[in-house]
């Protein structure tokens, strides 16, 4: 009887370790993130910037397949590294290095392209926008970039949060923008 319990209580202690490990730690969770974001395979993100562009992603008659692989591509391009982990109750944040180009830069190269044809009157179809888009992705300059994910406990799994501190991280910041705010 005395094994048959000593038995029982092992399995019950087992199960609770093995429970306690199973669970991703924040900086696990940054690393897949950053993994399924590189495959675009991660939506959240790609949402995210459809948003931010005034479109529903979802909507069919929005689908520009230019602007999906100008997506693709620049997330592809997308590497970090974890630096640092700081977890408090059920709260952490996760510092990063980032290498990639630069969203922000690339969008405000495209609107002041937009405002010198508008006001040399020279109209610019969607479909030449979406081309060029995709080829300032492809030829932008990789940057490097450091700042925080923050995540929280959820059900007991870490989620990470997708504020503005994680999106400008992973979108960029302007460098017309850094510069007029120094």
């Amino acid at each position: 009887m005395k094994n048959k319990l000593k038995l029982m209580v092992m399995i019950l202690i087992s199960m609770v370790v093995l429970t306690g490990c199973g669970s991703k730690s924040p900086s696990e969770v940054v690393d897949i993130y950053f993994k399924e974001v590189k495959k675009g395979e991660n939506s959240d993100l790609e949402k995210y910037v459809f948003e931010n562009m005034g479109k529903n992603k979802k909507s069919e008659e929005n689908k520009n397949p230019k602007m999906e692989e100008a997506l693709n591509e620049y997330m592809s391009k997308i590497d970090v590294k974890v630096l640092k982990e700081e977890i408090k109750d059920d709260k952490a944040s996760v510092d990063v290095e980032l290498t990639g180009p630069n969203f922000a830069n690339i969008t405000m190269e495209l609107l002041q392209e937009s405002l010198a044809n508008a006001f040399n009157g020279v109209e610019v179809k969607s479909d030449d926008m979406s081309n060029t888009i995709l080829e300032k992705v492809k030829s932008g300059k990789i940057e490097t970039r450091k700042g925080k994910i923050n995540l929280t406990k959820v059900d007991k799994e870490w989620k990470i949060k997708n504020d503005e501190d994680s999106m400008s991280l992973i979108l960029g910041k302007s460098d017309t923008l850094k510069n007029t705010s120094n």
